[in-house]
């Protein structure tokens, strides 16, 4: 049986008249083999096709390797994007809820800080003790004044006592270590001669011992006779609630962690 097909019905069964011409034998219609491809065109049809099919399919693959290339990119930036705005969304919320960004004002908290030093500070469950350096808004002050940054000396329930002459500080009768009002005592001593004592007090009850009241904190700067704290009339022992936030970090002009 050869094989082709009718050019009539496509029936492949034929009678063989001579070498061109064949006899349909379902539908009698005479065929000859110039009018249907030989087996040789067939296969080579078959091949062209065949590289067609490869060659585009080569194309979709490159293009399908191409097009992942051009995602993976934009896909890079989108991610560069999106982080950058998730960290900024961060950033904001973390300044807003926890952490703020203060600037001194002033010589007071001199030679620990300085005038214009910038500071972040903290009051995410912070709980005042004797050393922390805080930010804090006087009740005089009310929401219109600018805090004040000052050194805790004494909280709630703790007996200080101020000797004056001597620039010595007893809380629950341990005298304080403070290192950083030495420079500017040693500053005092040379303006006003070694004797110079500590400001004083205008008030009665900070002039001998004293205990710090409910919910409140017993504040100084380490400039000592440059302060306006807790022992000014105007100031006196400030309620916890007023404090703002403990310095945490100094950014400018020196980096680092303040005792």
């Amino acid at each position: 049986m050869l094989d082709k097909e009718c050019k009539l019905c496509g029936s492949t069964d034929f009678d063989v008249i001579d070498e061109k011409t064949l006899i349909c034998r379902a539908c009698g219609e005479t065929n000859t083999i110039e009018e249907n491809i030989n087996p040789t065109n067939e296969k080579t049809s078959d091949c062209d096709n065949a590289n067609i099919e490869v060659t585009e399919s080569e194309i979709i693959v490159d293009g399908e390797n191409e097009v992942p290339k051009k995602r993976s990119a934009m896909a890079a930036v989108y991610d560069y994007i999106e982080t950058f705005c998730y960290a900024l969304a961060l950033m904001m919320v973390l300044f807003l809820f926890v952490f703020r960004y203060v600037s001194v004002d002033g010589e007071s908290m001199m030679k620990t800080l300085h005038h214009q030093d910038k500071l972040i500070i903290s009051n995410l469950f912070y709980t005042p003790k004797t050393g922390d350096i805080v930010v804090i808004n006087p009740e005089i002050h009310g929401d219109k004044e600018e805090p004040i940054i000052k050194r805790v000396i004494a909280t709630e329930g703790q007996t200080v006592f101020i000797d004056y002459e001597n620039w010595e500080v007893y809380v629950d009768g341990v005298k304080l270590d403070e290192p950083y009002i030495d420079a500017m005592h040693a500053e005092e001593q040379i303006h006003w001669g070694m004797d110079v004592p500590m400001n004083g007090t205008y008030v009665q009850k900070y002039m001998g011992e004293f205990t710090v009241g409910k919910d409140k904190v017993f504040v100084m700067g380490d400039n000592r006779n440059n302060s306006k704290d807790s022992r000014s009339r105007e100031y006196g022992e400030m309620g916890e609630n007023r404090i703002l936030g403990r310095v945490i970090v100094r950014l400018t002009p020196n980096f680092g962690f303040v005792d």
